[in-house]
């Protein structure tokens, strides 16, 4: 089935078990709403959030991961690059997309702000450590190094960032405000936008899908 551009393998995606993902964003956002999905992947979330009733656009930039997503409306894109001209009433940037370089978080924060004013946002829990399954080669200023270790001989290296405490996780957020946790473990949270750039870009991108 091959693997994303990240080098994310299609077929384990394919194989990962719901984990309450809905429930979370419905904590965020009750539905109906129009959600804005970047990074679905084969559609494990995109699928919960249908079956709430929520209005799902999914983004990827993987044709292979998109093929396996149902009920939503799909875009192939770079998430950085990604306008669509129109708003939503959430985006969510799920699965550790918080965690990467600097320069692509701000990029991926940008996307978020031309699309909405609420991001919902699922990545590592602060201070996280690493379970069994990932292999940890090295730390480098807080980066981890490693690779995740799938069942069948699979495998995906990542770099990630691990935000020691809420303060560090506050200061990359930049423009987004912290509003609150959406679980114990404080890995799922919910942010708003900075009232500045709110105004700019509901001026620029038109009306909520």
């Amino acid at each position: 089935m091959g693997v994303a551009p990240d080098g994310s393998p299609v077929e384990v995606y394919l194989r990962l078990p719901d984990r309450g993902e809905g429930e979370l964003v419905a904590a965020a956002l009750p539905p109906p709403a129009s959600l804005l999905e970047l990074g679905c992947g084969a559609g494990r979330v995109t699928r919960q959030l249908v079956a709430r009733g929520y209005s799902v656009v999914a983004v990827d930039e993987s044709p292979g991961m998109l093929e396996h997503v149902r009920g939503a409306e799909t875009v192939r894109a770079r998430i950085e690059e990604l306008d669509l001209g129109r708003r939503f009433d959430a985006v969510l940037l799920l699965s550790n997309l918080l965690t990467v370089e600097p320069e692509q978080r701000q990029a991926f924060l940008d996307a978020c702000a031309r699309h909405s004013d609420l991001l919902v946002v699922e990545t590592l829990p602060l201070g996280w450590q690493a379970p069994p399954s990932v292999r940890v080669d090295r730390i480098e200023d807080g980066v981890v190094h490693g690779e995740v270790l799938y069942d069948g001989g699979l495998s995906h290296a990542f770099a990630m960032r691990v935000f020691a405490d809420e303060a560090e996780l506050v200061a990359a957020l930049g423009e987004w405000r912290l509003q609150r946790w959406l679980d114990p473990a404080r890995g799922w949270f919910v942010a708003q936008l900075a009232p500045s750039r709110t105004s700019s870009a509901s001026r620029d991108g038109g009306r909520s899908a």
